[in-house]
């Protein structure tokens, strides 16, 4: 016999469920790890007096760490299924992220969105390595 639709429906909101907090978290550490990052680059590149060209490159290597944290922080929340975890929390960032361009400077070009892919997959091997890893005692 099959489950009824309803209990389906209940099966389904309960495997959700115990994604979102992990996902969540994992963005908003993915996030602070990204601006952490940021304003120490801003104060290298300060004292520093690097020309302006370093900055996109920097930019987005400090984008691909904040994705890489997300997939870390979010896979050791869930402590299961770490590219998926890591890749939807690392997702949620380059959402916020392009989102916040599309405010800023309008529609979005082909490098946001590859920077969002690469953002992306940089999430999903920290979820890997955040379930894979050393275990927390």
């Amino acid at each position: 016999m099959g489950m009824t639709e309803t209990q389906e429906e209940k099966s389904l909101l309960r495997r959700a469920r115990a994604y979102i907090r992990p996902v969540l978290l994992g963005a908003l550490a993915g996030a602070a790890a990204a601006a952490v990052l940021l304003c120490l680059l801003a104060l290298a590149f300060g004292l520093l007096h690097v020309t302006g060209s370093a900055i996109p490159a920097a930019a987005i290597l400090i984008a691909v760490a904040g994705g890489f944290a997300a997939g870390i922080a979010g896979a050791k929340l869930r402590k299961k299924r770490g590219m998926l975890t890591g890749g939807c929390s690392a997702m949620l960032l380059a959402g916020g992220l392009l989102f916040a361009g599309v405010l800023s400077s309008g529609v979005p070009g082909a490098a946001a969105l590859t920077r969002a892919a690469v953002i992306i997959v940089a999430g999903m091997v920290g979820g890997v390595l955040g379930v894979n890893g050393k275990r927390d005692r």
